[in-house]
């Protein structure tokens, strides 16, 4: 298995065209693709006073074939579904055998893809597809797939826990102490594996 991370840049792709014109950084959490085109889940950081409304507009005015579903989840944050039916690049992913992990607009319209490949023929067929429709694709970097960034289930179980009693809350809902002693774990142990855990879930999203 593959991770790659690709440089794409799209023409008259709205994500591209929005986030170079409009101060928007758009997230693509998930992408499922849907005959000529796709379904995307997605996170939007906008400026602090424009509202859904408005963002779903911009993204109405530079694709008005799409439809556009958006929730507010705080201050210039909003996380919804955008329909395109018009996407020829969405299915390539799929049909090279590959999976868009997530992918993220950057300030000069281009959009960074981060691509699970099963190996490195599918990697280079799909870089060669969307070529072949007029994108420019840069290859940024290619790791092999590890198992190092994946919780044990021990360290999921902690997580988990720790999670659901408040540890993570600001104040936090329980100490180390008291939650290492509901674990029947010694406070030192936990302090350890949470912190395992944390780098590897972080090692994940960054290096990702």
């Amino acid at each position: 298995m593959r991770r790659a991370v690709l440089r794409v840049r799209i023409p008259g792709n709205w994500i591209g065209d929005l986030s170079s014109s409009c101060s928007l950084s758009i997230r693509v959490l998930k992408c499922v693709p849907r005959e000529n085109g796709g379904q995307s889940l997605l996170q939007i950081d906008s400026p602090a006073d424009m509202t859904g409304d408005a963002v779903a507009q911009r993204i109405l005015d530079a694709e008005p074939a799409c439809r556009v579903s958006l929730q507010g989840v705080g201050p210039g944050r909003h996380v919804g579904t955008v329909q395109n039916d018009r996407c020829a690049v969405c299915g390539l992913v799929s049909e090279c055998g590959c999976f868009l992990d997530s992918a993220e607009s950057a300030e000069d319209g281009a959009i960074i893809w981060n691509i699970i490949s099963p190996n490195a023929d599918a990697l280079s067929k799909l870089v060669s597809k969307v070529k072949h429709l007029g994108c420019e694709v840069d290859l940024v970097k290619v790791s092999v797939l590890r198992s190092a960034h994946e919780l044990t289930r021990e360290q999921e179980r902690v997580l988990k826990l720790a999670f659901q009693l408040g540890y993570f809350d600001v104040p936090k809902g329980i100490n180390l102490e008291k939650l290492g002693k509901r674990l029947e774990v010694s406070k030192a142990t936990l302090d350890v594996m949470l912190r395992r855990a944390q780098r590897k879930i972080l090692a994940a999203q960054l290096q990702g």
